[in-house]
């Protein structure tokens, strides 16, 4: 009978560098997911996965975001350099199995996120889009884009879908921003605030810019938040340059195996 070794005894800082080079892959990603992840792959057990991600959010290598980014998980400066510092010690085998692993894994949580994208029926030379992401009971973005342009229509309804991920995070990035400023003191708050619990507000408010507008309308955990997205957009300079970037997000090309291709 063949004499097989014993199998490797994986360390606590491998382990460590396992989950950072996941979240890396990953690119945006909850502890929940991060644990699915981890263990489709057979990386560790449930209790080391979550001693290390203490040690890791402890150590400031990852952070969560703010707000409504709460449970996301992003890699931090520190965390990037003990991947270029220790990433060797990191078996290739395993770099190879999370690299091919993450792309799958990412369109899977897209199409758990529900993301819709539709026509609306409109005047000729006009076109109305409908595009939302939706997590829960109720949606976290819809966008009502309107454009004149046949061309920009048809890569937004198809190249949505691929680009909902980014959407959602610059648009919760801006409402942080908004959020970190302090209260304006304005004795009258804007219209566009729809309260549907003591934690749920939608923030509506309208966009316009060189070649398309939108309805933006956001799901926020409270009314200062709401209020703080609404009156920052409002601003004429603030609503043109997040109209510009949202079409230029929404109709950019999507990348598959690394090539970006064009539809």
């Amino acid at each position: 009978m063949p004499i097989t070794p014993p199998p490797r005894k994986v360390t606590e800082t491998e382990n460590m560098l396992r989950l950072l080079l996941s979240v890396d892959a990953l690119e945006s990603v909850t502890a929940a997911q991060l644990w699915s992840f981890a263990a489709e792959l057979d990386m560790m057990d449930y209790v080391t996965m979550r001693l290390c991600l203490h040690k890791l959010l402890t150590a400031g290598e990852l952070d969560a975001g703010e707000g409504a980014l709460a449970e996301q998980l992003y890699l931090t400066d520190r965390g990037r350099e003990a991947l270029t510092l220790f990433g060797e010690r990191v078996p290739g085998h395993v770099k190879e199995q999370v690299s091919a692993a993450a792309p799958a894994f990412r369109q899977r949580l897209e199409r758990e996120r529900q993301v819709h994208a539709a026509y609306e029926i409109a005047r000729p030379g006009e076109y109305r889009l409908n595009l939302s992401v939706q997590e829960g009971d109720l949606p976290t973005i819809r966008l009502k884009m309107e454009t004149g342009n046949r061309t920009l229509a048809s890569k937004a309804i198809h190249r949505f879908p691929h680009h909902a991920a980014e959407v959602t995070t610059y648009l919760y990035g801006l409402a942080e921003q908004a959020f970190a400023q302090p209260e304006a003191g304005q004795a009258q708050p804007p219209e566009g605030v729809t309260e549907h619990s003591a934690g749920e507000f939608t923030a509506c408010v309208r966009l316009t810019g060189d070649k398309a507008s939108f309805d933006v309308c956001l799901l926020l955990p409270n009314r200062r938040a709401a209020e703080g997205f609404i009156q920052a957009l409002q601003r004429p300079d603030g609503a043109r340059q997040t109209a510009q970037r949202l079409t230029a997000i929404i109709t950019a090309s999507v990348r598959k195996a690394g090539k970006p291709t064009e539809r």
